[in-house]
């Protein structure tokens, strides 16, 4: 071999090495390229799942405040005034009969057996009429806050996904659970009257559904 062939042999290897080192070099940008791709995508999705929950907060909140202002929230004085209203022996005498029942149905009844005496007649300033409607607007808005945070039932997953709550469950059932609860308990039997009447039958079951559900049972 001349010192011409060797000289182009060692160019080609030193052209063969460029090349190889190049394709490597190349390689890694592109790796690192996908890497980052991937780790803004997930960012990206990160940020948005973020911002739907804030955006279900928000909401759950919103319906919070209007459940405090506005017309149910002069739903909801007008039923604590005819409570609070009134005397305290008949309060105290109320919760020592309930203390005695041996059962929650003994004590369901009880408790509805006294709302029909002595909340639904209203007062002197209040007509019983007057009563139905508040109940009945509290038991409406109750059923759509249920309805926003998806009623607090076990969904399937599929629909669960597809269809998410609009407002945080979690968030709705703090602030809404116990209210909720208690509400149903006093004027279950109302509202059972009251879809009569109106032939309203939907009625405060969806909100009743979301208080039996894992979210307020537990």
């Amino acid at each position: 071999m001349t010192s011409a062939d060797r000289t182009d042999s060692v160019a080609q290897e030193a052209g063969l090495g460029w090349l190889d080192w190049l394709d490597a070099r190349n390689g890694l940008l592109n790796a690192i390229q996908a890497s980052a791709l991937i780790v803004g995508g997930a960012w990206a999705i990160l940020m948005l799942m973020i911002s739907i929950h804030d955006r279900r907060v928000d909401l759950a909140m919103t319906q919070a405040a209007q459940f405090v202002d506005g017309r149910t929230g002069e739903a909801r004085r007008l039923l604590d005034r005819l409570w609070y209203g009134k005397p305290k022996e008949l309060m105290s005498l109320f919760r020592e009969a309930l203390a005695r029942l041996p059962d929650e149905d003994a004590r369901s009844e009880a408790i509805q057996n006294f709302v029909k005496d002595y909340i639904l007649p209203g007062d002197d300033d209040t007509d019983p009429v007057d009563v139905q409607l508040a109940i009945a607007d509290v038991a409406a808005q109750l059923d759509l806050i249920a309805a926003c945070a998806g009623e607090g039932d076990d969904r399937p997953w599929l629909a669960s996904r597809m269809v998410p709550d609009r407002c945080d469950r979690a968030t709705v059932e703090k602030y809404f659970c116990d209210y909720t609860n208690s509400f149903h308990t006093l004027y279950g039997g109302a509202l059972e009257e009251i879809r009569l009447m109106t032939g309203n039958h939907s009625l405060g079951t969806t909100s009743k559904k979301f208080a039996e559900g894992p979210g307020c049972a537990e």
